[in-house]
């Protein structure tokens, strides 16, 4: 297991068991049994007199097996609020600079076959363990384990306290929202464990997120394997919870037989695995996938629901999503119920209290509860787009006071997947950025979501007095974000500005300064593929700034991996960012086959690719489940890699790392 659930206390007693097990000589050349005459005890001990001396902090612990040449090091806690903090201590401290891939930020799942981790595993039994690798260049080995002796050095001499900062549920919910929407699929998932720390969510709603960020990743067969899902789906969850669970049925366990037209086998499948359908499609059908609406008829026809199958028909028409239908599925249907439907009208619903988002945005001066359901039922994905409205609503959120604009970022993430890559509300987006900036929105989720409303802005095609306003902001308040441990988050930024039109092409290149200069003067510290593209981003905006490294090591690292014969498949719905990423690609790695895909549902095209591919890497923001379902039905997960971001530099990041830790 990556976590579990809860963990013992660790007492000075335990500790010292676990660390005498660790270095036991046979298991671990790190420092044999803790011997004091062994030549390199110095470079050991202060890591173990830490472990001993202050049991509120991580236990780092090296590890080195010189038969096999591998030396690791592990970040072990035993408290769930440490977890999202200390991932953010080991980027800042290691990252880059001396991991082998950024992968190593987050937590892992032991493997009892390593006698090391065996050991780990039968310990106390902690709440997550990180496994951080430098490689096999002793230089790099000792730079690591400097930088996680200073990190233990810090953490020690401050005073005891709680890492646990706790922010209010509500500004975290939106926080989830944004982050799943912009593509963060790190980022979310670090978010969702906040949301359990915190306690102020119920097991029901803690689920609810569980199956709205797993559906977004197309992880049809983990929803159907969550644990208690009878009980979640017996509290009525809300409507895009079911549509979830409708879609997760349709991918893990009727699609390959509907592909082949074999209904009958769909049926008996059905008859097998739906055992909630009841539940699931009791009352209206508050569901717009052609996938949850596919379960939906084939539920009444086991059912031989003729008002089922009547409704089902009447919303797909309604959608114009009848075509869509499979062959056999939609064969079926109209032989049992005719073709009378094709003017079919859905029998309004009562007027809800909202029902447009300019009255959304209003609607947040007075905190009204019906914002909140709107946002729990998706409701607004029955409105016209944000595009139609985009000024009034811009002046909307232009006008909000303090708390309200507060309040107002709990609708970004339904902004973002309303407006998708096709629907530019280019003003909009633009005050959604100032109210990121005034109201200090800079955490890694919250960079994702101004990448993703900056690149809406720039395809509304700003004028050249709104485009210098917004970079100018963006810019004064550069020095609270740019980072290297954030450089990917940076590089998106930046090459959003140089794929899209420029009214203002000296504010573009003093925005570009100002962020590409930082990351400049620590270019040692950049991943490799961050630096190879920072240096294009650089040229490609005539900057010239240097970007010396030491770049022996890397070149070294990196050969075997660059001349693998590899098929990559990379998802994305901006083509723009995949032409960007397999022109790079073929650049780094020119034995990488590369395919691209921007398909909106799965079909046979896309089932060859993912078939044929050794490596998937899929940005989920504003990807359909149709595609990222379909993707993970026709791979072995193994061969799925998803990105945190949704920019050229965070794709080309996630590849490069998947490709270094595969064949590296």
């Amino acid at each position: 297991m990556t976590e579990i659930e809860a963990a013992a206390p660790r007492t000075p007693e335990s500790t010292r068991l676990l660390l005498e097990a660790f270095f036991a000589a046979p298991v671990n050349d790190a420092w044999p049994d803790m011997a004091d005459d062994y030549e390199w005890a110095d470079r050991t001990r202060p890591f173990v007199d830490i472990a001993l001396d202050r049991p509120d902090i991580p236990l780092v612990l090296p590890s080195l097996k010189k038969s096999v040449d591998r030396f690791v090091i592990y970040v072990v806690l035993d408290k769930r609020e440490d977890v999202v903090p200390t991932a953010e201590l080991i980027k800042a401290f290691a990252g880059p600079s001396h991991l082998v891939d950024a992968l190593m930020e987050r937590p892992v799942r032991l493997d009892p076959r390593a006698e090391v981790e065996r050991i780990l595993l039968e310990s106390a039994g902690f709440v997550a363990v990180f496994r951080l690798d430098a490689g096999a260049v002793p230089k790099r080995r000792g730079r690591l384990t400097d930088a996680m002796r200073l990190m233990q050095q810090v953490l020690a001499r401050r005073p005891t306290r709680s890492w646990h900062v706790v922010k209010p549920t509500g500004r975290l919910l939106a926080e989830f929202d944004a982050a799943l929407a912009a593509g963060g699929e790190a980022s979310s998932a670090a978010i969702l464990d906040q949301l359990r720390d915190t306690g102020g969510l119920d097991a029901s709603n803690l689920a609810y997120l569980t199956i709205k960020r797993l559906n977004r990743l197309g992880k049809d067969t983990e929803i159907q394997a969550l644990p208690r899902l009878a009980d979640v789906i017996r509290q009525e969850p809300p409507a895009p919870v079911r549509e979830a669970l409708l879609e997760s049925l349709y991918f893990s366990a009727v699609e390959d037989h509907l592909a082949a037209g074999d209904l009958d086998a769909a049926i008996q499948v059905l008859r097998d695995t739906g055992t909630h359908l009841e539940e699931l499609l009791n009352g209206p059908l508050r569901i717009r996938s052609t996938s949850a609406l596919t379960i939906a008829v084939i539920a009444g026809i086991i059912r031989d629901d003729h008002n089922l199958l009547k409704h089902a028909k009447d919303v797909l028409r309604s959608l114009e999503l009848f075509e869509e239908l499979p062959e056999a599925v939609r064969t079926e249907l109209l032989s049992r119920l005719g073709d009378d439907s094709l003017d079919a009208v859905i029998a309004p619903e009562a007027q809800p209290v909202i029902s447009s988002w300019g009255v959304l945005v209003a609607a947040m001066s007075d905190n009204s509860p019906a914002v909140r359901n709107v946002l729990r039922e998706s409701g607004w994905q029955d409105w016209p787009s944000p595009a139609q409205d985009d000024e009034e609503i811009a002046g909307l959120l232009d006008g909000l006071g303090d708390e309200a604009a507060e309040q107002a970022w709990s609708i970004v993430g339904a902004f973002l997947e309303a407006i998708g890559y096709d629907d530019p509300a280019g003003r909009s987006a633009e005050a959604f950025i100032l109210n990121a900036l005034t109201h200090s929105r800079f955490k890694p989720g919250d960079l994702l979501v101004i990448q993703a409303l900056l690149g809406v802005t720039l395809r509304g095609a700003p004028n050249a007095d709104h485009y210098g306003r917004l970079l100018r902001e963006l810019g004064s308040e550069s020095d609270r974000w740019v980072a290297p441990e954030r450089a990917s988050a940076v590089l998106d930024v930046v090459d959003s500005l140089l794929l899209s039109a420029c009214p203002d092409e000296a504010a573009r290149q003093q925005l570009g300064y100002r962020l590409l200069t930082p990351l400049s003067r620590h270019a040692e510290r950049l991943d490799s593929a961050d630096l190879a593209f920072a240096r294009v981003l650089d040229g490609e905006l005539g900057l010239g700034l240097p970007w010396k490294t030491e770049q022996g090591d890397e070149l070294a690292e990196s050969e075997a991996w660059q001349s693998e014969n590899v098929g990559v498949l990379l998802y994305s719905l901006d083509e723009k960012v995949l032409r960007r990423v397999t022109e790079q690609l073929r650049s780094i790695a020119p034995n990488v086959r590369v395919t691209i895909s921007s398909d909106h549902a799965g079909n046979p095209r896309l089932r060859q690719w993912v078939q044929s591919a050794d490596l998937v890497v899929l940005i989920t923001r504003c990807a359909k489940h149709a595609a990222t379902g379909f993707i993970a039905a026709h791979i072995s997960g193994e061969k799925i890699a998803y990105v945190d971001g949704s920019g050229s530099a965070s794709l080309l990041r996630t590849t490069v790392a998947e490709l270094r830790r595969r064949y590296g």
